[in-house]
């Protein structure tokens, strides 16, 4: 691609100058394709562009890598001179619109330094992408230079990302959206505590709402006890006792709900619960 021939010709005519090559990533453009669809999602990546391209296009290079990546080259450019210049892009409030409605994302950028830490194009956004990923595994939202030791660890963590950590959680464990109580998500435990051989066979069980997952003589009492301790706040912690159903045997489940909720930019107000079985009460 362009960007490849260029940013290789620049190092080549310019060798030992310094340069910055970053990786960029639109945080969660899964959550605006699936709640808006992919319109949405593709205003997002051409908003997400044009703010690249301002920030950037004057200073050296952009290029969108694929998905929702993009790669951004500085000329003469230093390590303390990058991250400056990449600390004015966390500053902006980063928004786009749809449909008349403005809606904010969040972003992540990892950076490294020619010819230090890169004596090729390629070697430089390699060690991009390692910082990068070293950012998606604390929590996105971020940025961070490349460092040596990120390399070992980095390079163990590439093969697993949250999703796949959630998923695998020895514990039952899923997300559910606060106001119309839609599952979001669900991992493997959870399935196999409710006796579902899928996700799809759980929404089909239960009607994708949590409603559905919790015994209907306990729901009432759970929902309650879960306002009041979680009120008007933002960012609470809820424990709850309640029944889960099971599909295939019709069992009820004890178990201790911990139920963790947080204001997210896309889907609102949603819970994050882990659920453990107790011994039944007498």
């Amino acid at each position: 691609m362009d960007f490849d021939r260029d940013v290789s010709k620049y190092l080549d005519k310019h060798k030992g100058e310094p340069s910055v090559g970053a990786l960029i990533d639109s945080d969660d453009l899964k959550y605006i394709n699936d709640l808006y669809g992919h319109d949405a999602g593709d205003a997002a990546l051409k908003t997400f562009a044009k703010v690249l391209e301002d920030n950037f296009g004057q200073l050296g290079k952009v290029c969108r890598n694929g998905g929702d990546e993009f790669a951004v080259f500085l000329k003469r450019t230093t390590r303390t001179e990058g991250r400056a210049i990449f600390k004015k892009l966390f500053r902006q409030k980063l928004t786009f619109s749809y449909q008349g409605k403005d809606y904010p994302y969040t972003i992540s950028l990892g950076f490294a330094v020619y010819p230090d830490q890169g004596k090729s194009r390629e070697e430089l956004l390699n060690k991009a992408d390692v910082a990068l990923y070293a950012v998606k595994m604390t929590g996105k939202g971020t940025m961070a230079a490349y460092h040596p030791d990120m390399v070992k660890e980095g390079r163990a963590q590439l093969g697993f990302n949250l999703r796949d950590l959630a998923v695998n959680l020895p514990g039952a464990f899923f997300i559910y959206r606060a106001d119309d109580g839609k599952i979001l998500f669900a991992n493997r435990e959870l399935l196999r505590i409710t006796e579902c051989s899928s996700m799809e066979a759980l929404i089909e069980f239960i009607g994708r709402e949590v409603k559905g997952l919790i015994a209907p003589e306990d729901y009432a009492e759970a929902v309650e006890s879960c306002d009041q301790q979680v009120g008007d706040s933002d960012d609470a912690v809820a424990h709850m006792d309640y029944h889960v159903i099971t599909k295939e045997t019709h069992k009820r489940i004890y178990v201790h709900a911990v139920a963790h909720m947080v204001k997210n930019p896309y889907f609102g107000q949603i819970y994050y619960v882990i659920l453990s079985p107790k011994p039944e009460q007498k």
